[in-house]
């Protein structure tokens, strides 16, 4: 289904509206990431407890994609992300009052509904940043996600001077979380091209309130592009937790020279991003998840088995370069068709916070028996699934014509 056509200045506002929602999730996350080691000790738990809370957050934002897609049919995308703003400052500023009371409860009940209202903006802005990209009428979903991967890496390196200068978490999470909720609060009737609820008679608003879910079971494309995003966060994620302690742990290296090669793939994942649009017009989606899978591949098999540690920086290069754009294209093919379009990005996004529950925890479970760079060769069994289910990626109808045509001759999974 086309959208209904909209005056170019109007989209070209929209796209610096979204980009802004992607910079505050950015920002947001890099403050969350940033003060972990602060709010371990102000809640006095262990690594295991530490943990239960992430789980509990998680939980939180699997429950709100759950009923994203109804909460839309019944009050519409832009009533929805002004109460999910709102939402996150008040989760952020609890979460800060719980750290400092010493209270894990508390945290991770704030947790739940931050991250609630966290993902429930995630799905909303990759939905409307699909629509964008249609108006478009080229591949431009990975300069989204370079914006956010930028502005989280700018978001820990703020934490790193408010840990640095002894402010509180309270104070920290407060600060920087209302001033990225005011901008949301401002710029919503900007970013969000028609945030009102779909007529009473459509298939929207006809399907109840879990239809996130009812589209993730009845649809083999949607689930493909489900399986996608799993294995690409398993790999970015696995990178993330895993590649800097195993540079310490397996090369002798210092904690701040693996935070300075992890950055190696940070750098490269958001440069190939910015440069996403050409690349993906020129190549077809199919190509270019195909092509991260063998990237992530080599990376990690470099990683694993490099005699030297010259093989690392490449390792890291490589491992970026193919971690780039496996997230950003599936939720863009999530989107093709408009109907339920944001039901079936949280369905989609849904899988990579399972990922997150998940996989990390496995890693770890082969590490105690192998060496940890070893252990993430796991992440190679998941590039080669990404290869295996790129098809699905395939543009639908209704989707821009120049990506139609690059992956005109690609298998593709149905509905």
């Amino acid at each position: 289904m086309e959208p209904p056509q909209v005056d170019a200045r109007r989209v070209r506002a929209a796209r610096i509206g979204v980009l802004v929602l992607f910079v505050g999730m950015g920002l947001m996350l890099g403050t969350y990431v940033s003060r972990v080691p602060s709010v371990r000790d102000a809640l006095g738990v262990s690594p295991a407890g530490l943990a239960a809370l992430f789980i509990v957050g998680s939980i939180g934002g699997l429950a709100a994609f759950s009923v994203l897609g109804g909460l839309v049919a019944r009050i519409g995308s832009l009533a929805l992300i002004r109460l999910a703003s709102v939402a996150i400052v008040l989760g952020f500023c609890a979460m800060g009052l719980a750290a400092h009371a010493g209270t894990p409860i508390g945290f991770a009940v704030a947790l739940f509904f931050a991250l609630g209202a966290f993902e429930t903006v995630n799905a909303l802005a990759n939905a409307e940043a699909a629509t964008i990209e249609r108006h478009v009428g080229r591949s431009i979903m990975s300069q989204f996600h370079a914006a956010f991967s930028l502005a989280l890496l700018a978001g820990v390196g703020l934490g790193a001077l408010y840990s640095h200068a002894g402010i509180a978490v309270g104070v920290h999470y407060a600060v920087n979380v209302t001033v990225v909720g005011a901008a949301y609060l401002a710029l919503a009737s900007v970013a969000i091209l028609d945030g009102r609820p779909p007529a009473p008679e459509s298939v929207e608003s006809k399907d109840g309130i879990f239809v996130t879910l009812k589209v993730a079971a009845r649809e083999r494309r949607t689930l493909a592009l489900g399986f996608i995003l799993f294995c690409a966060f398993t790999v970015e994620m696995g990178a993330a937790d895993w590649v800097p302690l195993a540079i310490v742990d397996d090369f002798g290296r210092t904690e701040a020279l693996a935070a300075a090669f992890y950055a190696f793939l940070v750098v490269a994942q958001s440069s190939v991003r910015i440069m996403g649009a050409s690349v993906v017009d020129r190549l077809g989606r199919v190509t270019v998840v195909r092509t991260c899978g063998v990237l992530v591949a080599v990376g990690s098999l470099i990683f694993a088995f490099t005699p030297a540690f010259w093989g690392v920086p490449l390792a890291m290069l490589i491992w970026g370069a193919g971690v780039s754009m496996g997230y950003p294209l599936a939720i863009s093919a999530a989107a093709d068709d408009r109907t339920h379009a944001t039901a079936r990005v949280a369905a989609v996004a849904a899988f990579g916070t399972i990922a997150g529950l998940t996989m990390p925890q496995v890693v770890g479970l082969i590490a105690e028996h192998i060496e940890l760079r070893k252990a993430l060769l796991l992440t190679v069994v998941a590039a080669a699934a990404m290869v295996v289910l790129a098809p699905a990626t395939r543009p639908l109808e209704g989707a821009p014509e120049a990506l139609r045509e690059e992956d005109a001759g690609a298998d593709t999974l149905g509905p």
